[in-house]
This record gives structure tokens, C-alpha cells and sequence, in this order.
């Protein structure tokens, strides 16, 4: 089990998803990881219980914490013999031609030589990405730059519910979406309540650039279910049909 302040169950996660992902890269799958995680785990490893609010200190956590959290996914990876490298980036990184052609030089480098991708959002020197839990769209971003078989959002739900699962016991998973329709952005404002910044409006936002052009996407929990059972098309989650 890895320490280093980090909750054991925060561990234990990274530890099964990387096991997946050693077994599917043996297969022959190419996969890039969009990671969070560098201020929570600036927090743990100070030995802090309260996130703050000011932009600074949270920069210097995610200095802190970036380093802790690649270390975790290094010494799980080892255990496979392969290799990680990190990139660094904010949505502007996205905006710059030249700066995006690098980007996607050095991930397709990265792939030709089997090495595991891991991004992170630049939180040490970012402000947007603080503000706004902006990860999801840097997943979508870097999907169009690379213009990937699929994307995987893994989150806290099962998937997008018909109805606002915190209030209704009856809510069900809707399994498959074939158009982000003007009724699936009501039923996401009425779970978001209209106020979050990383919550499903986030996401949809970001698969919808996706489906387009023709990348599939699928939101799901990685609590109790299987990376390979996805890519075999077995339903799980909310899985959004590309219009193209």
C-alpha cells in the first residue's frame, strides 16, 4: 500500500485502475489518462483538512500535491514494467496553434513508445482550472486533438439519470443517448441546480464538441465495474452516440 499522507482508499482506486490499464495495454489499446488529484493530494500530504479558498495557496498545494500524485502512479505502473510521462496543461494550451501541435507531438510520441500518458491540468499556475473543476473539458480538448476511438469520464455516478437521483428515489440511468437534446440539457440543469462548474453540465458540454464530429463518449463510476467490459460494449453507464 502507497503512504505518503494519501488516503488508503484513494489508493486502493489508482491501484485496481492502473491494473486495468497494464491488462488493456497488453492488448494493444492506446490510452491516455486525464487525471485530477493534485490538491487533494497537497492536503493530505500537509496534513491540511480544510481546502482553501484563495487562488495562491491553492497553487502551491497543487505544486505540492502534483508530485505526490504522479509518484503514486508511477510506483503502481512499475509494478507492470511500464512507463509514465506527464503533460501539463490548461485550455489555453489548447487555443495556440503552435503550442497545440507540440501537445500532440509529444502525446503521440509518448504512445509510439508505449509510454502511459498521464495529463493534469496545470494547477500551479492556472486560475481558470481553479475556478472552474475544468478537467472535463481538457479531456474533451485533448480527445478532438488526438481524435480518440472513445472517451471515458469517470466520476462519481453510474451515469446520467432520467431525473435528479439526490431527490428522486425513482431516478433511472439513461443507457445510451443518441442526441444531447433540448430535454437532456433540462434534465442536466436540474441536477447541476444550474451552479456547478465540474458537474454534469461540465461534461456534457464537452462530449457534445465530441459527438459532433464523431468520437463516442461514456460517463460512468468506476465503482464496481470493469475498463475492458466498456470497450466490449457491454452497458454500463451513459454512453453518447456519435452524431457522425
Amino acid at each position: 500500500m502507497i503512504t505518503d499522507g494519501v488516503a488508503e482508499i484513494y489508493c486502493d482506486k489508482i491501484e485496481s485502475f492502473v491494473k486495468e490499464i497494464a491488462q488493456l495495454k497488453k492488448e494493444g489499446y492506446e490510452i491516455i489518462i486525464v487525471s485530477s488529484g493534485a490538491i487533494g493530494c497537497g492536503l493530505a500530504k500537509l496534513g491540511l483538512q480544510k481546502r482553501p479558498s484563495e487562488y495562491k495557496e491553492l497553487q502551491a498545494l497543487a505544486s505540492v500535491g502534483q508530485i505526490y500524485l504522479m509518484k503514486i502512479y508511477q510506483q503502481e505502473f512499475n509494478k507492470y514494467g511500464l512507463h509514465i510521462g506527464q503533460v501539463l496543461l490548461s485550455s489555453d494550451d489548447m487555443k495556440d496553434s503552435t503550442r497545440r501541435a507540440n501537445t500532440r507531438n509529444t502525446l503521440e510520441v509518448l504512445l509510439k513508445k508505449d509510454i502511459v500518458p498521464i495529463i493534469n491540468e496545470n494547477d500551479s499556475v492556472a486560475i481558470e482550472e481553479l475556478s472552474y473543476g475544468d478537467n472535463d473539458k481538457l479531456s474533451g480538448l485533448v480527445s478532438i486533438l488526438l481524435f480518440v476511438d472513445l472517451l471515458i469520464i469517470l466520476t462519481d455516478v453510474k451515469g446520467l439519470c432520467n431525473k435528479n437521483p439526490n431527490i428522486h428515489d425513482n431516478a433511472e440511468i439513461i443507457t445510451s443517448i443518441e442526441e444531447l437534446s433540448d430535454e437532456i440539457e433540462k434534465i442536466v440543469e436540474d441536477i447541476d441546480g444550474g451552479i456547478t462548474f465540474g458537474g454534469m453540465r461540465s461534461k456534457i458540454n464537452a462530449i457534445k464538441k465530441l459527438t459532433n464530429i464523431g468520437i463516442p463518449a461514456i460517463i460512468t463510476s468506476y465503482d464496481g465495474i470493469s475498463l475492458k467490459d466498456i470497450l466490449l460494449g457491454k452497458e454500463i453507464g451513459t454512453y453518447f452516440i456519435p452524431q457522425k
